[in-house]
């Protein structure tokens, strides 16, 4: 499965052909032939080298531990549009996903912290990207983090933008270093000649602890369902809540509509299985409540605990007056 991105005069990506009757200057075959193939349970190249915001020398493979899944987003921080949009809908998705106490919607489901349960990495394709401009990226968003957004109703989130302070990591680093990477995650892209944009696809990977692509979500519009099961594939059944892992078995991903969609029979069994335990309960707390009456009602006939007879008084015998 692939998607092919068209790039326009300006440098950004849409999916889709040129309208009829466009005259804008066609692009180079190379920016023409930019797409994006899944490839689904590839292993990424750990040992690839970058730079973090910090400037410090790191390995790829330093972002992945025995727990947490990895959010692995290719950008670059000058661009214009598409991966402003790509990075507002990993916020918004974060934020929704966060502590029910900010207006997030973990609840039963239970809430995914950045940092703590999941990493995000994000590589810059521009080889001249460095650790100032991969900062002043991590600070813009983390500052729209906690401030919200008034106009959109959108309350501020400061746990979730402490989490991202740990748990977002800015790469930036060698031509070689990138290109190995997105090569390995299907993810094609190329300079537009005359300009200092790149064509892209705009899509989120998720992968595994072990470095292993579970799945990609298209776009820049994420649905809160998708991306919660999304990380639920890819962190191999480790994390989320219970009633999650049930969810998990009822959703399966469709690659043409690039979302979660139900699986009907698995709901079916799953609300089989509800009904079952429901059922099940119900008629034990019937049967103790049938035990606990009876019991009752064996000991208020056993001789000697007649009603009206005094403690130690035989059978029949008559109180003395006092």
């Amino acid at each position: 499965m692939s998607w092919l991105v068209v790039a326009s005069a300006a440098g950004q990506s849409r999916v889709g052909p040129q309208p009829l009757g466009n005259t804008a200057p066609q692009m180079p075959p190379a920016v023409q032939a930019v797409e994006m193939t899944q490839k689904l349970g590839a292993m990424l190249p750990r040992d690839t080298r970058f730079v973090d915001e910090q400037g410090r020398p790191v390995e790829l493979g330093d972002y992945f531990d025995a727990d947490r899944p990895v959010v692995l987003q290719f950008a670059y921080y000058e661009c214009p549009l598409s991966c402003p949009l790509m990075f507002e809908g990993v916020l918004d998705a974060a934020r929704r996903l966060g502590p029910g106490s900010e207006g997030g919607e973990g609840g039963l489901l239970g809430a995914w912290m950045p940092g703590e349960d999941y990493t995000i990495v994000t590589i810059s394709i521009n080889p001249d990207d460095n650790p100032p401009s991969s900062m002043r990226k991590k600070q813009e968003l983390i500052e729209r983090l906690e401030a919200g957004d008034e106009l959109r109703e959108i309350p501020p989130a400061p746990s979730v933008a402490d989490g991202m302070r740990g748990g977002w990591h800015f790469l930036t680093g060698r031509e070689v270093d990138i290109r190995a990477v997105a090569d390995a995650a299907g993810f094609g892209y190329a300079a537009v000649p005359g300009s200092k944009d790149f064509a892209h696809p705009t899509v989120v990977t998720f992968v595994s602890p072990r470095g292993v692509i579970t799945r990609y979500l298209p776009g820049h519009v994420y649905q809160t369902n998708d991306f919660r099961l999304a990380l639920g594939d890819a962190s191999d059944g480790k994390q989320g809540s219970l009633f999650q892992m049930g969810l998990q078995l009822c959703y399966v991903f469709d690659d043409e509509a690039g979302m979660y969609t139900a699986d009907a029979m698995a709901l079916m069994k799953l609300a089989g299985l509800v009904t079952l335990l429901t059922l099940t309960g119900v008629i034990t707390a019937l049967l103790l409540m049938e035990r606990r009456r009876r019991r009752t009602h064996d000991d208020d006939t056993t001789p000697g605990s007649a009603p009206g007879s005094a403690p130690g008084s035989a059978p029949g015998s008559v109180p003395e007056p006092a």
